[in-house]
């Protein structure tokens, strides 16, 4: 019992990771979501950054632009959502856009974990299937949990709800810039 009570902390799915996110955070963040961009971005080119340090400074771009994106549309339908229903006095006011781009970015360790096994599996021990795994499990689990997590916590809502509120914005990212993602290293999973 004590396992399944360990594996939302492991996660970071737990509602102590987030009660820590403030408007401090966002540095953290930065630097959590461009190292994400950087190793997804180094197991792409890997020494070939020499040659081509364009497509490589591109492709970290397209992560932490797709961070900026995406928070910002949790933001916008957390707002709007707020404004239909009328719950502003109930809630409080809403968390400032600050605090949501940071719960956002904060919410990317699942997608540096997966850099981290791709760059082991695929680079150093030269092994497909263990990047295609983990890929499931982060972009199919991991990422949508932590992000809801996140959108929950930090905007004080329902996990029902904040799974509502970050779907959409999520099936956008995942058809843009996770397709652009998949393009770049599929080859490696």
């Amino acid at each position: 019992m004590g396992t399944l009570r360990a594996v939302p902390r492991l996660l970071g799915l737990d509602a102590s990771k987030w009660a820590r996110v403030g408007p401090d955070s966002l540095w953290s963040a930065i630097v959590l979501v461009a190292t994400a961009s950087f190793v997804m971005a180094l197991n792409r080119f890997g020494g070939l950054i020499v040659d081509t340090p364009r497509s490589f400074l591109r492709l970290v771009l397209v992560g932490v632009w797709g961070w900026i994106g995406l928070a910002i549309a949790i933001w916008l339908v957390v707002r709007g959502t707020r404004a239909v229903q009328g719950d502003q006095a109930a809630a409080g006011p809403p968390p400032s856009l600050q605090v949501n781009v940071a719960a956002v970015g904060l919410a990317h360790t699942p997608v540096l974990a997966l850099g981290i096994v791709i760059f082991v599996a695929a680079g150093l021990l030269e092994v497909l299937g263990p990047g295609f795994v983990a890929a499931i499990f982060v972009f199919g689990f991991w990422f949508p949990a932590g992000l809801i997590a996140a959108t929950a916590h930090v905007n004080r809502m329902a996990p029902v709800r904040a799974a509502v509120v970050v779907a959409v914005p999520y099936l956008i990212w995942m058809s843009i810039i996770g397709r652009h993602l998949l393009d770049r290293i599929q080859h490696l999973l």
